[in-house]
């Protein structure tokens, strides 16, 4: 290392002379841009920039009262509500404006017309009731419930009590003529000031407490008793018994308060509607709060502890504390982009421009560090700094310094330095500092003024961004997406452990709980890599962008995250049980939107581009300034929102609206269902979209409202719907269904009953039950008639088969009774005839004997043709009986013995004559064979009947066969083909010298 040589210009001089000008140059009272004012004016959906009264619902609604109207607001969109749609109202001009105890709405409008709304229900108040036709200056409301109003001009007061109007003066006790200015204290005791007067209304009567050296120009109520009193130079307090105080001198001749309001945190506001503007007073001093315009005409406190103004011609305008601060870090330039930034060891912070200037914030404003005296020369890219008090600074073409002491000090190539260009810098826990060097890529750790080296994968490109983890090992991301970790001497390249889409890597950070964080550029979103397990996030999981530039993790538990449409922050614990499995989704929590900036893009390609300060406020680099996030402001809201169904429509016809029968709305509403009261919406048949808009009044931060809605009978489950306020249905099923619609605030608090909307679909009268009950019964009565026209058809067939079938038996019975008594008996007597000759001479030529065997054959054969045909016969016992009966026959003619097995009782069921005719055939072949080639002295016939089967069984003792097939053996082919066709089944089983067994089986019909 070598020392810079030149002057030093000394950082403790610096500080020394930027007190001192600032203890000069300070001013006689302070002007705060602590307060951020947050404007909506005409474009934004105002009647008219001139705001006249201000006021909050019960149900969370702002209401807005102009001179162009009235207006209700639920933080993200104004709609009219106007006084001209009440009867007899002949303006729009709203005066002045409160919500009572009860929540009903009091409007004081031109002439003098007073109307309060509730509800449904309204009650216009004028002349005719007694009340003065002139301006209203104010209303208040008193511990009974009575609505007190002040006039322009009218040296009386009106009281408006159960409908009744009675006005007091002078009789009263009230004093000489003036202005009357009126407040309650924090027993809702009324008081007055009139001129220089001061008192309280007690037994109806107003008494003079106190007689102030000035005249009053406002009062207004102490939280801690008492009233404040504004004159025109003084800032007074006085509580009943005591003295009148004087708490402070306004900070401008002739301010003269217009308004006075002290806020649930006990600061006292004062606005002019002189045009001197808003002031703030916190117990010793006043400061200047800047608003839209200087004429502020009311004030007031919402639910979520905003602060409201009314101003007299800059529209409305929302104070609350800055969360989220723009620092211009070069006063030289009016935007200026921050590319790196860090906190050193004293608290004071550190930043390279765009431009490359070392900017460095000394006490109250940035110093060019690049002017003084002793910088060698060139321009920073990036900075960082170590534990031990040092501030390391990165070149682009100067290498690296280290500004220590008061004193630089350079390295360079000649020392170890990679190259003159230093992208990123890392000082680690251990006092070492690690570098992310251009051409050629590497990193390099600087240890004890010796550079060490570690060679980059293939491919790596650009190093980005670094990380140190908790165990001390050194994290690296590149360009082309590339995840590195050095632990000791060694690089271990992680990227595979990633998404299988290399994302480029625009930033790391590490938490103290071991994780890496990784922000992603082209819509990876952002990576955790913990105990070995990574883990991705993108907006399915809730993140608010798919970019993520930055990364900075706070003491709250919260990660802050700056991408390319701005910042927000998600809960680690949260992040956690989604990576676990625990949880299907985060929640990201948006900010920069409601302060009133552009979508902050923030910077990155340099390391560090982010910080936690030692002050717990997370800075991040952006393209137009130094983005400082005052975390101290963030206020959490333990209250869950309000949810309401604000609009339902069907095909763009609105058929229901929140509070639809409100006096305010145009009477066209008044034929919608009203949202208010859960009303039953009926939707006609041959619809084609429902939408249902939802609103939950956020006055505090709108757009991290989260809603989830749910049509219960058509939806599975709750569905997320961001930040958006519309829910949209299309061709709905005729049914009954509940919408219902859940909302958090912007604490993650979570309104679980939400809101609900009964809706039925109509059916088309062909969906009715009186028509399906129509429809059901003509179907069966049809149903019916057809099965009677087909069982009265198919029973005349049966019949007519039956005939037929009584028909063909008659016909078979003729034909067996004339084989059997014509072509049977002749045949008989031609037999006869040929054995005559035989027995009378044995000379009888052997022809006519062979003549006569024929003949007698062929009556056995018309013996079989008419057993077959004859009807009486078509039953299972006579089928049986012919068949046993044959094979005794036909074996003891053959000279065989023959056993006949037959069942007890066999059931009289019908067989078919085709049946009948194969199964003789088969036992008529079975025989023949048994007596032509079997040589067998005993055959065994067996007949079973079991599970609706009828068996036959022929079994003999011959000297039996081979049982393969025969081409020639036709005797057995005919028998199996018979069986197929009846629908039976055939064996056979043979073996040489042990005889032949023939099966076969028949399924009888059921019988019918």
């Amino acid at each position: 290392s070598r020392p810079v040589p030149g002057r030093l210009i000394f950082r403790n001089a610096i500080l020394l002379a930027a007190c001192l000008l600032s203890l000069f140059a300070r001013p006689a009272f302070g002007s705060s841009d602590d307060w951020f004012a947050r404007i909506w004016q005409t474009d934004d959906g105002l009647p008219d920039n001139v705001i006249s009264g201000l006021a909050q619902t019960p149900d969370g609604f702002l209401w807005v009262g102009t001179q162009g109207g009235l207006m209700r607001f639920d933080g993200t969109q104004f709609q009219e509500f106007s006084p001209v749609n009440i009867a007899d109202v002949p303006n729009r001009v709203v005066r002045a404006l409160i919500c009572d105890r009860r929540g009903a709405l009091w409007i004081a409008i031109d002439r003098g017309m007073i109307i309060t709304v509730a509800g449904d229900q309204s009650r216009l108040f004028t002349e005719k009731d007694g009340l003065p036709d002139s301006f209203v200056r104010e209303m208040i409301e008193d511990a009974d419930g009575a609505i007190w109003i002040s006039y322009y001009g009218y040296n009386r007061l009106c009281r408006i009590k159960d409908n009744q109007v009675v006005l007091f003066g002078v009789a009263e006790g009230l004093p000489a003529p003036g202005p009357c200015w009126l407040t309650c204290d924090n027993q809702r005791q009324l008081w007055f000031a009139k001129g220089n007067e001061l008192g309280v209304f007690r037994d109806s009567k107003f008494t003079t407490l106190v007689k102030l050296d000035a005249s009053a120009a406002r009062i207004a109520g102490s939280h801690s008793g008492g009233v404040w009193i504004g004159t025109a130079t003084q800032l007074l307090k006085y509580q009943e018994g005591g003295k009148v105080e004087l708490k402070g001198t306004l900070p401008q001749p002739g301010t003269e308060p217009g308004v006075i309001h002290e806020d649930r945190a006990g600061m006292v506001w004062i606005g002019s509607e002189a045009a001197n503007g808003l002031f703030k007073f916190d117990g010793s001093s006043f400061e200047t709060v800047h608003t839209s315009h200087p004429s502020i005409n009311c004030l007031m406190e919402d639910q979520e502890g905003n602060l409201w103004v009314g101003t007299g011609g800059g529209g409305l305008n929302r104070l609350r504390p800055r969360i989220l601060e723009l620092s211009n870090v070069d006063p030289a330039r009016p935007i200026d982009s921050v590319r790196s930034v860090c906190e050193d060891a004293e608290g004071s912070l550190w930043a390279v421009t765009r431009d490359g200037l070392l900017m460095h914030h000394s006490v109250t404003n940035w110093v060019n560090m690049l002017q003084a005296t002793n910088w060698p020369g060139g321009r920073a890219a990036c900075v960082a700094a170590g534990s031990n008090g040092a501030v390391w600074i990165g070149g682009r073409g100067f290498g690296l310094y280290r500004f220590q002491n008061n004193r630089f000090t350079a390295w360079g190539r000649a020392n170890g330095l990679a190259s003159e260009t230093v992208r990123s810098l890392l000082a680690s826990s251990d006092g070492d500092v690690w570098l992310g060097i251009d051409t050629p890529r590497q990193v390099q750790q600087l240890h004890d003024g010796k550079f060490t080296s570690f060679k980059m994968p293939p491919g790596a490109r650009t190093i980005r961004a670094m990380a140190e983890d908790s165990r001390g090992n050194i994290w690296v991301g590149t360009a082309e997406g590339q995840l590195l970790r050095i632990t000791g001497n060694q690089l271990i390249n992680e990227t595979t452990n990633g998404p299988p889409q290399p994302f480029a890597i625009r930033c790391l950070h590490a938490t103290a709980d071991g994780a890496v964080w990784i922000g992603y550029a082209g819509g990876g979103g952002l990576g955790r890599f913990k105990n070995g397990k990574y883990s991705r996030f993108t907006p399915a999981q809730g993140l608010d962008d798919n970019f993520v530039s930055q990364i900075v993790s706070d003491q709250q538990g919260w990660l802050w995250l700056a991408g390319t449409h701005g910042f927000y922050r998600v809960q680690m614990k949260q992040l956690d049980d989604v990576a676990e499995g625990r949880a299907r989704q985060v929640r990201s929590v948006k900010f920069g939107r409601g302060e009133g900036l552009p979508s902050l893009q923030a910077n990155y390609d340099n390391y560090p581009a982010a910080l936690l300060g030692s002050d717990d406020r997370p800075r991040i680099g952006t393209r137009t300034g130094l983005a400082v996030i005052h975390t101290e402001n963030i206020r959490d809201n333990p209250d869950p929102p309000q949810v309401f169904v604000d609009r339902a429509s069907v095909d763009g016809e609105i058929i229901g609206l929140y509070n639809s029968r409100s006096p305010l709305r145009e009477r066209a509403a008044n034929d919608v269902a009203d949202l208010k009261t859960q009303a039953m919406l009926r939707v006609p048949p041959g619809h084609h979209r429902i939408e249902f808009d939802f609103v939950a009044p956020s006055l505090t931060a709108p757009e991290n409202v989260q809603f989830r809605y749910r049509l219960e009978g058509f939806d599975e489950g709750w569905l997320d719907a961001g930040d958006a306020r519309k829910a949209i249905y299309s061709r709905l099923p005729a049914a009954g269904y509940h919408f219902r619609v859940i909302a958090c605030n912007q604490s993650g608090v979570w309104n679980e009953i939400g809101a609900t909307v009964n809706l039925t679909v109509l059916p088309f009268f062909w969906q009715t039950w009186w028509f399906r009950f129509v429809m059901f019964a003509a179907f069966t009565v049809s149903i019916i008639a057809i099965v009677r026209y087909v069982s009265f058809r198919r029973l005349r067939g049966q019949l007519r088969a039956i005939e037929q079938q009584a028909a063909l038996d008659e016909e078979r019975a003729r034909i067996a009774r004339d084989l059997h008594d014509d072509l049977g008996g002749s045949l008989t007597q031609v037999a006869l005839l040929l054995d005559t000759p035989q027995e009378k001479s044995a000379a009888l030529d052997e022809h006519v004997q062979h003549c006569a065997a024929m003949v007698r054959q062929v009556v056995k054969a018309v013996d079989g043709i008419i057993w077959a045909i004859n009807p009486r016969n078509d039953t299972l016992p006579y089928l049986i009986d012919y068949i046993s009966e044959f094979a005794v026959e036909f074996l003891q003619a053959a000279e065989i013995r023959c056993r006949v097995e037959l069942p007890d009782d066999l059931p009289d069921r019908q067989v078919s004559p085709e049946a009948r005719h194969n199964l003789f055939l088969v036992v008529k072949q079975a025989l023949n064979n048994i007596a032509c080639h079997a040589h067998a002295t005993e055959v065994w016939l067996r007949v079973a009947f079991k599970d609706g089967k009828i068996e036959i069984e022929i079994k003999d003792n011959g000297r039996g066969f081979v049982a393969t097939p025969n081409p020639r053996a036709n005797g057995l082919r005919n028998m199996r083909q018979r069986m197929e066709e009846i629908g039976g089944t055939f064996s056979v089983d043979s073996k040489p010298g042990e005889g032949t067994k023939i099966s076969a089986a028949y399924p009888l019909p059921p019988s019918s």
